[in-house]
C-alpha cells in the first residue's frame, strides 16, 4: 500500500527553473556591460592624468628656469639659464649657476654632488612630481639665442589614451611654446623656453 504520508509531485513543478536561468543569463548581461563601461571610465581616466599632469609639470619647469634668469640674466654673457650641455640635461639636475656653490649632503638624479645650486634641492627648494606615468623623465637642452632653449619628454606609452593626454596638454600652449605632433615617430612633447631665432635645436623636434 503506498505511504500515505509521502508527497506528490505537482505537474508544474519545473516551470520555476525557467525564470531564474533567466535571472542568471541577465546578470551576465550585466556583468559585460559593466566591465566594457569600466574600459572606457579607465581609458578616460588615463587621458585626463596625463594631460594634468604633464600640463602642470611642463609649467613648473618652465617657470623655475625663467626664475634663474630673471636672477642673473645679466652676469657674464647676458644668458642666465642653465648651461648648454654636450647632451640634454635631466632637468631634475639642472643647476642656476649664478646661486652660491655651498655643497650639499648627497647627490641629484643624475648622480652628481649636491649643491645649493641645484635647480629643485638649492636655496630656493622646489618639489619636482615624478615623471606621469607613461612619460620618461623631462630633459632641457640650450641651444642659445638662435637654436632655442626647450624642455622635452618622450612618451614610453603610446596608447591613444596617452596621446590623447599630450595632445589636450598642447593646446594649451601657442604653437610657439608646444611642439608636438601625434602621428610621429617619437611623439615627442617639447616646450619651448625660449622660442628659437634661428634654426631650432635637433632636440627640439617632435619626430
Amino acid at each position: 500500500m503506498p505511504n500515505a504520508n509521502r508527497r506528490k509531485l505537482r505537474p508544474d513543478s519545473g516551470i520555476a527553473i525557467g525564470p531564474i536561468l533567466f535571472v542568471i543569463a541577465l546578470l551576465g548581461v550585466l556583468a559585460v556591460a559593466i566591465a566594457a563601461g569600466v574600459g572606457g571610465f579607465s581609458t578616460a581616466g588615463v587621458t585626463d592624468r596625463v594631460y594634468n599632469d604633464v600640463y602642470s609639470q611642463a609649467n613648473l619647469i618652465r617657470t623655475k628656469i625663467n626664475e634663474c634668469n630673471l636672477r642673473y640674466g645679466t652676469d657674464n654673457n647676458g644668458d642666465g639659464y642653465p648651461p648648454d650641455p654636450s647632451t640634454p640635461t635631466k632637468v631634475c639636475a639642472l643647476t642656476c649657476e649664478g646661486d652660491p656653490t655651498t655643497a650639499l649632503t648627497g647627490t641629484d638624479c643624475a648622480g652628481n654632488g649636491m649643491t645649493d645650486q641645484n635647480l629643485w634641492y638649492g636655496i630656493r627648494p622646489t618639489t619636482l612630481p615624478l615623471a606621469t606615468s607613461g612619460m620618461g623623465d623631462w630633459y632641457y637642452t640650450n641651444a642659445g639665442a638662435s637654436g632655442g632653449r626647450c624642455i622635452f619628454a618622450d612618451p614610453s606609452d603610446t596608447s591613444a589614451a596617452t596621446i590623447n593626454g599630450l595632445s589636450q596638454a598642447a593646446a594649451k600652449f601657442s604653437s610657439q611654446e608646444v611642439v608636438f605632433d601625434p602621428s610621429g615617430t617619437t611623439k615627442r612633447f617639447v616646450i619651448w623656453i625660449t622660442y628659437p631665432t634661428g634654426t631650432a635645436d635637433s632636440h627640439c623636434a617632435s619626430n
